[in-house]
């Protein structure tokens, strides 16, 4: 509740597919991520409140309109919302009470719920309806199914020696500490209880109340009554049989050594409230006939609700809209501004602690960091005063350098390997996306920033300044805010050898220590770069491109008219920079070269700067070389082997793979795993050596796939 209506509307489903999702896998795939993550999260304020609150209250409200529903499915799959808000109560509960509660819940549930399901639709397909008040009697008729239906409903009233009397006493016993919410569940469990009784009762019992089905009622087959009943059936085996059946699984969940028995070594307040429930789900069942009169559906649903806030989603996506004017710079000032204005926000209350900062420079070094931080201010300022395009990315790169060069002096000799391969990497993609975009779109927008008002160039100014404050701000209060007596860094610098088995503190952190993250960091890069392959290569309708980037002979077709022309465009007969025989000798020799630099710094990154996503990206670059020596034509029939997206499918394939491994060993998730014994030039094979070559895999995929899109043969235009 109040997200809960969609259950009964699924209904609709064949009956195999809605007992099965609706009793043990769909409905409890949110329960079983709460109990995972309860560990990390349980006891907080937030969490407590919030799942006992939530869940107390879809408890009471999926009981009490479980009985308002004259529809056989609907009547379980708002009986199957209350018994989730049940569970998810439970794991809210502080200090872990009432995880076996919980798991028990989940067991038992499946089971009884999982047979109703099967029989009522059996009962749909022998009289054509669920509608209960049309049914009765029908014991005579079927007489498999009304047994299967008493296990079932018992086990769903808490009626020993059912499983789901064990259930409902492990409830009441988790509650008992909390007046409030006990009686919420005793109350709940009444309700249950008459539903139990008016499933069996008014459907099976009595005579049948429609001559229709009277006349039109055909048989089931004898064999559809066996899988419901196995389920019953298991639910009263597990009922007498829970001490060894489910004692050691329920034992594991918890993390502790749980006794279940079926009944109780003597009278507990818990068994007084379970036969009080029982008694007051007899009373609500005997007088259905006096409150069927005055219940009815509430006047506002959870369906009314959603739907009323998705028209206004969708009345405040029209506004949104009347906003946007497809122009990415816009957007970007809206970004950055609410940005600045954030920054702006926490700046005042940051100052005072930046009287903690001291600044003193010591030795030539410190000179030189600042020589490089003037040096990159002025390529910054440079790439913005340049009105050439390919100007201002080569400053802005050389600003990129700088800031590696400063990370080299610290000396932070990965982080600075990955600074200047990435701007490297950088400045080839600008400089290709320059070469895809036309000289006339790159005119427009010289002319959008240079000719602007003098508001909107004060409007720039502003922001940008704003920013550059804020995160300068930003950045000096996080210094001064740093953990001083123990920081984390300290842990990795002691734990890197003993734990992963290399020196490189930062291989050990991206292979191991924070292993999840670079999965997830990967699978994005992938993600992105097939998602930008999608983009560039889309072509415009009945316009067909051929392109000889080799020799620069371009041929565009159009379709434009009837009659199909083509117009050949033969550039001046002069050499063309890819027929220099230095440049292609070069280009030919660099991707053996890098691919035996990425493989180096793969199997020996554990003890010098390097690791898979460098050697991705050096290889990577190779590639970028080789598509602007040769051309795309040339490159594809050069590197045959090269398919970029297939390697980002086996990258990330071996990544998961590797991470799942350790589970079949009975080591965690992600687990260090080494192969002793086994070492040959100073290589050590472990679980790591197999990350780092997952890393390489995607990394290269995901750059050669974006270099492939940008080089992809369309019309270019010269710098």
């Amino acid at each position: 509740f109040p997200l809960h209506f969609w259950l009964p509307g699924a209904m609709s489903a064949p009956t195999p597919a809605s007992s099965f999702l609706h009793s043990a896998t769909m409905v409890k795939a949110g329960i079983y991520l709460l109990a995972r993550f309860s560990p990390v999260l349980g006891d907080t304020s937030l969490w407590v409140t919030a799942l006992v609150g939530v869940g107390l209250t879809t408890l009471a409200i999926g009981a009490l309109f479980a009985l308002i529903q004259r529809d056989l499915k609907g009547a379980l799959a708002y009986s199957t919302i209350s018994q989730l808000g049940a569970l998810v109560a439970l794991i809210g509960l502080p200090e872990g009470h009432g995880i076996k509660a919980a798991m028990l819940g989940i067991i038992a549930h499946a089971l009884y719920k999982c047979a109703l399901f099967l029989v009522a639709g059996g009962i749909d397909h022998a009289t054509g309806t669920r509608l209960i008040e049309r049914l009765g009697g029908l014991w005579q008729r079927m007489g498999g199914f009304a047994a299967v239906t008493a296990l079932a409903c018992l086990s769903m009233a808490g009626v020993p020696p059912l499983l789901g009397f064990v259930a409902k006493e492990t409830l009441l016993e988790a509650m008992i500490e909390q007046p409030i919410l006990l009686a919420i569940t005793v109350i709940s469990a009444a309700l249950t209880v008459a539903m139990a009784l008016i499933l069996f009762w008014d459907v099976f019992m009595g005579t049948l109340r429609d001559a229709h089905i009277r006349e039109h009622f055909h048989a089931n087959p004898r064999l559809l009554v066996g899988g419901p009943g196995i389920l019953a059936a298991a639910s009263l085996i597990m009922g007498i049989g829970i001490e060894p059946l489910l004692s050691p699984p329920v034992s594991a969940a918890a993390g502790k050594a749980i006794s279940l028995h079926l009944l109780p070594s003597q009278v507990n307040p818990a068994l007084l409230l379970s036969v009080s429930a029982l008694v007051g789900g007899a009373v609500i069942f005997a007088t259905r006939q006096t409150w069927r009169t005055w219940a009815v559906a509430p006047s506002i649903s959870g369906e009314r609700v959603y739907r009323a806030l998705f028209s206004g989603v969708e009345k405040a996506g029209d506004v949104v809209l009347s906003t946007q004017n497809g122009k990415i710079r816009s957007y970007l000032l809206v970004i950055l501004a609410t940005v600045a204005a954030l920054l702006l926000l926490i700046m005042p209350g940051e100052i005072s602690s930046l009287n903690r900062l001291t600044f003193s420079i010591n030795g030539a070094s410190d000179v030189l960091k600042g020589l490089l931080l003037l040096m990159a201010l002025g390529a910054a300022f440079a790439s913005i005063l340049f009105r050439q395009h390919l100007l201002a990315v080569l400053a802005l790169g050389v600003s990129g350098y700088t800031i590696g060069g400063i990370f080299l002096l610290e000396p932070a000799p990965d982080v600075a390997l990955v600074q200047f391969l990435v701007e490297t990497l950088a400045t080839v993609l600008l400089i290709l996306v320059l070469v895809r975009t036309s000289e006339k779109e790159r005119k427009e927008a010289m002319e959008c920033v240079w000719h602007q008002s003098r508001r909107g160039l004060f409007r720039d100014i502003t922001i940008s300044v704003s920013i550059g404050l804020g995160v300068t701000v930003f950045a000096l209060a996080a210094v001064s805010h740093r953990p001083t007596p123990n920081p984390i860094s300290n842990w990795y610098l002691a734990n890197a050898l003993p734990e992963v088995g290399v020196n490189d503190v930062v291989g050990s952190i991206v292979t191991d220590f924070r292993g999840m993250d670079t999965i997830i960091e990967i699978t994005v890069f992938g993600m992105a770069s097939l998602g930008v392959l999608s983009i560039l290569t889309r072509q415009s309708p009945g316009r067909v491109v051929r392109v000889n980037l080799f020799r620069r002979t371009t041929t565009v077709k159009e379709a434009s008219t009837p009659v199909e022309t083509a117009k050949e465009i033969q550039p001046a007969n002069v050499l063309n920079p890819r027929d220099n025989p230095i440049m292609r000798t070069v280009a030919s020799l660099v991707p053996p070269f890098a691919i035996m630099l990425a493989l180096a710094q793969i199997f020996y990154g554990g003890a010098a700067p390097g690791d898979g996503f460098t050697a991705g990206v050096i290889s990577g670059l190779a590639i970028a070389l080789s598509y602007v020596v040769y051309g795309y034509e040339e490159t594809k029939r050069r590197l045959r082997w090269l398919h970029p997206a297939p390697l980002i499918g086996v990258g990330l394939t071996l990544a998961l793979a590797n991470a799942i491994f350790p589970l079949l060993l009975g080591e965690a998730f992600l687990a260090h795993l080494s192969i002793y014994g086994v070492s040959f030039a100073g290589i050590h094979l472990a679980s790591t050596t197999v990350f780092e070559i997952a890393i390489w895999l995607t990394v290269l995929g995901g750059v050669s796939t974006i270099m492939d899109s940008l080089s992809h043969p369309e019309e270019v235009e010269t710098l």
